[in-house]
């Protein structure tokens, strides 16, 4: 792969130009239902499957990276970030969450769902954008990936 782009291996695995800049390197991850996002070690980007439709991706991505459906308006927002039913998003599992992302956590009874991690106290809370959507306490649920990027399909 590193020589058909004309790059090194090194270059290549870390993401970064022996120059120091990001390569602008498009990649396509698999577009999964919530219910394999909570299974997400059943991707490997590495060893691409064809049962999956896949969404190009301008992030830099590893092994267990998938993109994933909102569903819902609980992250509908009148003031600073929306994301309408439809819109997709690019999770990394792999990457440590910190207060302030978009998270994918799956709660006790193993389901997914789409929320803002926020920190109130010494607490992490789920905070859906829509005032209509009560905030949640993390509790017994568990962080299975960072939002990256998100964009909007229309057909």
């Amino acid at each position: 792969m590193a020589e058909l782009l004309g790059i090194s291996v090194a270059e290549l695995v870390s993401g970064v130009s022996a120059g120091g800049r990001g390569l602008d390197v498009r990649a396509e991850v698999p577009l999964v239902s919530s219910v394999e996002a909570g299974n997400y070690t059943v991707i490997d980007n590495f060893k691409p499957r064809q049962q999956f439709e896949t969404v190009p991706v301008s992030v830099p991505i590893k092994r267990h990276t998938y993109a994933l459906r909102v569903h819902g308006d609980s992250m509908v927002s009148e003031v600073g970030d929306s994301f309408p039913e439809g819109s997709i998003l690019i999770v990394e599992p792999e990457m440590a969450a910190e207060p302030g992302d978009y998270v994918i956590a799956l709660n006790q009874s193993n389901e997914t769902t789409f929320k803002q991690l926020v920190k109130d106290g010494g607490d992490l809370y789920l905070k859906p954008l829509n005032s209509r959507y009560p905030i949640k306490p993390l509790d017994g649920a568990r962080v299975i990936g960072v939002v990256r990027e998100f964009t909007k399909r229309f057909r």
